[in-house]
């Protein structure tokens, strides 16, 4: 067939081919091995107690499972607010190095107080926190109407996240009225909950606090956050008429009384992450043994109730074919015996899964423990560089497999406890060949700059000379400024301390 365009000299045909393509199409059991392959244990076990629901024939035991206390370890979420002011500064705060050597810097009362108050509010909610005390401070139904409103766009770190303008057209009462009940809520518990960014939330606390400092600190948020997030000292001091060691003191002070995130100290019940191991390595006797935990891990089987019902169905079907039965009987019989013959042939495809899924990890596991024997005796500085190729190579598997198998895994060592992925790391090739770990070079940088002198810090320049000196480790320097990105490691200018 052949169309003639309207746009003249261009000729279109639509012509018929035939083409012989290759694809690889997976049915639905071999991704449930995939799929069982990849999961952790605690996906692995929410995954087999939805199962058990829709397959009554699996048995899960689930009252051997012992989980860990939940403060083994807390992920932050980083969707904070995008503050104008002195982001880089709460990321100061919260930096590992940031008040190192600081012990000079005396401590409030209210500080002592908010940090014995700690241990009781990280197990109450924010919101739940603020509606109790400020019920307390309501003096009508509308102000606890505006109060609920407001303490409910509260985010978890203590910052109000709609404007008074916004709150008062949505409830359509008069600004003046909401700013008064704000007022009431920030003033109703720990300082600096209920801001609408960084620099309010700051000057609430400085309010609460009793300081010789407290008029230069005020100046100082109020003016110059940005500069002080950079550690732009040299403007703040000619304006301020101050010297680099004051300018110094008052971050420390800073740092040392004021919280950037309030309302972090309250519970969070889904910033909550277990690390709890699928591998266990012991050693006894000079020899590192695999251990499954079992404390974890559900004991799973197939209800013997329902295997000897496909037994007695069989023998109805054996049965019919010597007795005449009713047609009813029959269809029941055949009903029952299709849906039997279905449940139990997914729940033994699913043990089998679960079986090659312990074999693979078991087998993967013991390969890293042969392959990083230095490193389990000696220490990170011993890690040798491991490749999914290599492994997969090495135990007759496919690199998607082994890729699969330590995805979100964790293995417990003599040291700790680590991710699976963490053994697998890339290497800088040597001038004599030999292959550096990059776990092995992130480590020295870390330990370098712990023990640098703090009123004169290294530079990336200056770490890349002292590897290539000391450790013989030769390293370029944007390698290195990566690397200590990569491991939150502020740069030099900000790690450094004025005298």
């Amino acid at each position: 067939m052949v169309i003639y365009s309207s746009l003249e000299g261009i000729l279109m045909e639509q012509n018929l081919f035939i083409e012989q393509r290759q694809t690889l199409h997976l049915s639905p059991q071999m991704y449930q091995s995939i799929r069982i392959l990849q999961m952790n244990i605690i996906e692995l076990n929410r995954w087999l107690e939805k199962e058990s629901q829709e397959n009554p024939v699996l048995e899960v035991d689930f009252d051997q499972v012992s989980y860990p206390e939940r403060d083994v370890a807390t992920k932050v979420n980083n969707n904070d607010n995008n503050w104008p002011d002195g982001r880089a500064l709460l990321d100061y705060f919260s930096s590992w190095k940031g008040s190192r050597n600081n012990n000079n810097i005396p401590t409030t009362e209210q500080e002592q107080e908010i940090k014995g108050q700690n241990t009781v509010l990280n197990k109450i909610p924010l919101a739940e926190h603020l509606l109790l005390h400020f019920r307390i401070m309501a003096r009508d139904e509308l102000e606890s109407k505006i109060g609920e409103y407001l303490i409910g766009n509260i985010d978890y770190n203590g910052y109000l996240v709609i404007s008074c303008k916004e709150a008062a057209q949505d409830l359509n009462i008069p600004e003046k009225r909401v700013r008064q009940v704000l007022a009431i809520i920030q003033n109703c518990s720990i300082p600096g909950l209920g801001a609408s960014n960084l620099k309010e939330c700051l000057l609430l606390q400085l309010k609460n606090l009793r300081l010789p400092e407290k008029e230069l600190l005020k100046k100082l948020i109020l003016f110059y956050l940005e500069d002080l997030s950079k550690k732009e000292f040299k403007d703040i001091c000619r304006k301020m008429d101050l010297s680099y060691s004051e300018i110094q003191h008052l971050l420390d002070v800073l740092r040392k009384n004021f919280d950037p995130k309030p309302g972090r100290i309250f519970s969070r019940d889904n910033e909550i992450n277990f690390l709890i191991p699928d591998i266990i390595i012991r050693k006894i006797n000079n020899q590192y043994e695999i251990f499954e935990n079992k404390n974890i891990f559900t004991d799973i089987r197939i209800n013997s109730i329902y295997e000897k019902m496909l037994l007695e169905c069989k023998q109805v079907e054996k049965i019919k074919r010597q007795e005449p039965l009713s047609q009813e009987k029959l269809n029941e019989s055949q009903k029952t015996l299709e849906y039997l013959r279905k449940k139990i042939s997914s729940a033994r495809w699913i043990l089998r899964c679960l079986e090659q899924r312990r074999n693979t990890i078991d087998n993967i596991t013991r390969f890293i423990i042969n392959y990083q024997q230095d490193f389990l005796e000696k220490g990170v500085t011993h890690l040798k560089p491991l490749s999914l190729e290599k492994t997969a190579a090495a135990l007759g598997l496919n690199k998607s497999t082994v890729s699969r198998a330590i995805k979100s895994k964790k293995i417990q060592l003599p040291r700790g406890i680590y991710d699976m992925k963490y053994f697998f790391s890339k290497g800088l090739v040597q001038d004599n060949a030999e292959i550096i770990s990059n776990e092995k070079i992130k480590n020295l940088i870390r330990k370098y700059v712990e023990k640098e002198d703090i009123f004169q810090p290294y530079s990336d320049q200056k770490l890349t000379e002292v590897l290539q000196e000391r450790e013989r480790i030769k390293v370029a320097r944007r390698t290195v400024a990566k690397y200590r990105k990569l491991m939150d490691i502020p740069s030099a200018k900000i790690r450094r301390r004025y005298r």
